[in-house]
């Protein structure tokens, strides 16, 4: 069950070109539009030689353009509020002089609207429009179905134009989220590390500064006792050494399936699914360290450097006494992402160089991928398999 609820589609149902459009942040259906809606009027006007009514057009175009790119560059709304009521005058002046197209520019003033007024009245903007453009060219023509259908194209294309807008700027909203929620992530994990050390030497240290405190009172008087504290000292000392090794080790050694389950927490708050298959033997413990390293830096690099990403798939193969590891994502590439190898790479680099093995790291067609090959042997056999293989 766990496996069908997470599986992720096949690539050869994905559509990246089209998932990278609908992620792309801009005014890029509003623009969509412009060519669509004029092409008609301006060939007919190049047909018919009226070239002042075709420059007109491509006039107006030009103010449609600048009007629906405005709330994408510019922070104050007014000016492209102010940018769509020269829209609008053009759109009279236009239809004084020739009085046609109004099928055509319609639906273009009412995705200006929807594009460049501000949210609580641009509907309202967008239906006024409808009513007065179905209005007048039912009136001019006497059809009802004229009337009808062209209040049919202003309504839609507003309103689509509107929702469009919204979902752009939630998916900047979310995108934003994501990245503090990342960020959030890491000053936890800081935080909980300064705290276990607090509470890890916080007592000890105070036990060692009143030891050392009456180490130098009893220095002189009292050489012996002077002694036995300072014993006590290097006891606790020693003792508080073995337990600060213990907590860092459990931060820097985490095995690999520890790190696998932590990474798909992580990745799920982004909404990634994360794949991993696993090797059943058991591995050596410093190769476990290091791959659990790889798999903690792999994921991080994916958190924060994969715009966009879906998935991501972590597969651990041994084979004889060499291990290797594959990290991709699907992510956008290094090319427009800047996924270059970082300060985390570099030293996830030198900890593989030390290790006797090799990595590499670089965009695919299809995202990310960095894979690491390690000399490695399996552990005990009397152990048991403690790496199960998972794919979730």
């Amino acid at each position: 069950m766990q496996h069908d609820a997470t599986r992720v589609l096949p690539h050869q149902q994905r559509v990246p070109g089209l998932e990278r459009i609908a992620r792309w942040p801009g005014a890029w259906f509003p623009t969509l539009w412009l060519p669509i809606l004029l092409a008609g009027p301006v060939i007919q006007a190049a047909i018919d030689l009226d070239w002042p009514r075709a420059l007109a057009l491509l006039g107006f175009g030009a103010a449609y353009a600048v009007t629906v790119q405005l709330p994408f560059r510019d922070r104050w709304r007014w000016h492209a509020e102010l940018a769509f009521a020269g829209l609008i005058v053009l759109f009279i002046a236009y239809f004084a002089i020739w009085q046609r197209d109004s099928a055509f520019l319609h639906p273009l003033l009412a995705i200006g609207a929807a594009v460049a007024m501000r949210p609580r009245v641009a509907l309202g903007v967008v239906v006024g429009l409808t009513v007065s453009g179905a209005s007048a060219l039912g009136i001019e023509r006497g059809s009802l179905e004229d009337g009808m259908l062209l209040g049919f194209a202003t309504l839609m294309a507003g309103v689509t134009s509107f929702l469009v807008r919204q979902l752009i700027e939630l998916a900047r909203r979310l995108r934003g989220l994501q990245q503090r929620l990342a960020d959030s992530a890491v000053a936890r994990e800081r935080l909980r590390f300064s705290r276990d050390l607090h509470d890890l030497l916080g007592h000890t240290l105070s036990v060692i500064v009143v030891k050392a405190e009456a180490v130098r009172r009893l220095a002189q008087r009292d050489p012996r006792a002077a002694a036995g504290h300072a014993a006590e000292i290097e006891t606790v000392g020693r003792h508080a050494l073995a337990e600060v090794r213990q907590v860092v080790a459990g931060y820097r050694a985490a095995g690999l399936a520890d790190a696998v389950d932590t990474a798909r927490s992580a990745l799920a708050t982004r909404g990634i699914a994360l794949r991993a298959e696993l090797p059943q033997t058991r591995l050596e413990d410093e190769v476990d360290a290091l791959l659990g390293w790889i798999v903690r830096e792999g994921t991080t690099n994916v958190l924060r450097h994969a715009r966009g990403a879906g998935s991501c798939r972590i597969e651990v193969t041994a084979q004889g006494e060499v291990v290797r590891i594959e990290i991709r994502d699907d992510g956008e590439a290094a090319g427009s992402t800047g996924r270059g190898d970082g300060s985390g790479l570099d030293g996830l680099r030198e900890r593989v160089d030390r290790f006797g093995g090799v990595l590499t790291a670089g965009p695919t067609p299809d995202g990310f991928r960095l894979a690491v090959t390690v000399p490695g042997r399996p552990g005990p056999s009397d152990a048991g398999p403690t790496h199960p293989e998972r794919a979730s």
